[in-house]
Order: structure tokens, then C-alpha cells, then sequence
């Protein structure tokens, strides 16, 4: 899959076209619901298939004041993405400036940027200056140039549409069989193994580092998880912090693997939260820290003996 950053307005590439338009945070059943039935009319139609995304989130440019929380990473987004048999991501930069784009002006742009034949939205599209354009006017000025418009209904567990809103709610409570539920596969932290202060190692509990690209929806505190290493699944307990008693100023994901003592640093790992165990505290001494943790791992240990 070609990763394209392209505005509006630029050339137009070669081919004929199915896409679908979205954030795709999260890359929930929803979304690849959406890309499914991109792949289906792209073989049907014998043209190519593509997903037309924009980065930073647009939330992040109209509600700057508001701490966004990205369910992954825009390197994590893609790599699922990638893996989707797409021929394309078109990523528009999102400024301000085209967030001021009417509806109308959205469409001229949109048709104008590759040879379109589909167009596939899903249940809650909107476009345009303050989300003013709907699905239905786009069916309808679509039409008018020949192109086929199909809007998906909501994707529902039960009674409950899955959205990437819930999903960020359903983190931070700590709901992860549900996110597991709602996103396909179980959620994961990502990243390469850094060496740090190694204040986990002096404490007796060596800890693989992470430092998050983006601001995660979770809660900060300590979680039993799972973490991928070289292929192996480890059992151990991380936690998503700042490290208060050590004043840090900067949030880890710092993960104690149990039975594990190979150097990791330099690594690719994926951590996956389980269970909430406790809110993330600032300790009077080290010792009381120290005597937290042993608790901590001990608590952990017994939740995977169950």
C-alpha cells in the first residue's frame, strides 16, 4: 500500500478509484467494515482501492485546548492499513485552513483529486466547515457526476455502536475484554525498548521502557499485561505513569517481566494491558515504593495463576 500525503487541489493521480474517507483511529470493526467493502467494489469494479485519511486529527486542530488521546499511533493506524490489501492511504494535511472549507468547496476538492467511480462513507459522515455537508448531499453531487455513493449502517455490538469515542471511554475504565470486543483484536502498546534511568533494576524490579508517541486512553496506574517479545508472549506487570516518587515529568509504560532477565533494549515489544490493579501514587520514600511493587508483582502473579 502507498502511503500518499497529497492536499487538495494537486494533481490528480492516474487511475480509477474506490475509497472511503474517515480518521480510522483505532481501526475498529467499523472501519474495516468500510475498507471490506472498498476491497469488494475495487475487485468488482476492476479499479483500485484506497482510503482517504488526514493527520494531525482534526479534533486535535478545532479542540487544541482539549488533550486528544489516540487510540494508537499514525505508524500503528497505517501498519493495520497496510495489511488490509489497500493500494492506497491518501493522508491530507488537516489545518485550519481546510477545516474552514464549505461543503461545497470540500466536494470540488474531492472530486478533483484522483478519477473517482465509488465512494463509500460510513454511518455518522459529515464534511465540510462545522461537519455542515451529509451524506446525502454528497449521494446527490456524486450522482451528478456519474460516481456511486453507498453509506454503511452503524457496526453495533449488542445494543452498542461501536465508535472510536466508546472505545477511548472503554480504555480508560479498564474494559479491555470489550475493547477486545469492539476493535477486532486486543489492544496493544507498541514501541522500541529504551534504555532509561534503570530506577527499576535498582529496585529490584528491571523494568523494558516505553515512551509513547502520542497521549494514551489510559488511566494512569499499575496493570497486569501480557507483552510480545521475539515472538514469545510474557507474562509481567507494567506500569503507565510519570514516576511521581522519582518527580518524572515524562509518561512510560515501564513493564517487570516475570522470569525474564535478557537485555531487550534496542527491541520492538508490544505491551497489552489486562487488568487494572491500582492509580498510579507518589510514595514518601523508596522504600514504601519498593514494598508497592513486591505487592504489585505478587497481586499480578496470582491474577495469571487463576
Amino acid at each position: 500500500m502507498n502511503i500518499i500525503q497529497k492536499k487538495f487541489k494537486s494533481v490528480s493521480l492516474d487511475g480509477n478509484w474506490v475509497i472511503t474517507i474517515g480518521n480510522f483511529d483505532g481501526y475498529h470493526i467499523g472501519h474495516q467494515e468500510l475498507v471490506k467493502n472498498v476491497l469488494e467494489s475495487k475487485n468488482e469494479l476492476g479499479i483500485k482501492g484506497g482510503v482517504l485519511s488526514f493527520d494531525p486529527h482534526p479534533k486535535e486542530v478545532l479542540q487544541s485546548q482539549i488533550p486528544f488521546r489516540h487510540i494508537y499511533d499514525n505508524q500503528n493506524k497505517l501498519d493495520f492499513l497496510k495489511e488490509s490489501g489497500l493500494d492506497a492511504c491518501f493522508i491530507i494535511p488537516f489545518t485550519k485552513q481546510f477545516a474552514k472549507l464549505s461543503s461545497q468547496e470540500f466536494l470540488d476538492g474531492l472530486f478533483d483529486f484522483v478519477q473517482l467511480k465509488k465512494i463509500i462513507v460510513g454511518y455518522d459522515f459529515n464534511f465540510g466547515k462545522a461537519r455542515e455537508g451529509s451524506a446525502s448531499l454528497m449521494k446527490h453531487e456524486a450522482a451528478k457526476r456519474g460516481i456511486e455513493f453507498l453509506q454503511l449502517e452503524a457496526v453495533k455490538i449488542g445494543d452498542i455502536t461501536v465508535s472510536s469515542t466508546m472505545i477511548r471511554r472503554l480504555l480508560f475504565e479498564g474494559d479491555f475484554n470489550t475493547v477486545t470486543r469492539f476493535l477486532g483484536r486486543p489492544w496493544s502498546i507498541s514501541g522500541i525498548v529504551r534504555e532509561g534511568k534503570k530506577l527499576g533494576h535498582t529496585l529490584g524490579f528491571p523494568t523494558l521502557n516505553l515512551e509513547p508517541t502520542v497521549l494514551l486512553p489510559l488511566k494512569r496506574g499499575v496493570y497486569t499485561c501480557k507483552v510480545n517479545l521475539d515472538g514469545r508472549s510474557i507474562n509481567g506487570v507494567c506500569n503507565v505513569g510519570i514516576n511521581p516518587t522519582f518527580e518524572g515529568k515524562t509518561l512510560k509504560v515501564e513493564t517487570h517481566l516475570f522470569d525474564f532477565s535478557e537485555d531487550a533494549y534496542g527491541k520492538s515489544i508490544e505491551v497489552f494491558p489486562i487488568k487494572f490493579l491500582r492509580d498510579e501514587k507518589k510514595f514518601d520514600s523508596v522504600d514504601q515504593l519498593q514494598t508497592q511493587i513486591q505487592q504489585d508483582v505478587k497481586t499480578a502473579k496470582a491474577f495469571f495463576k487463576q
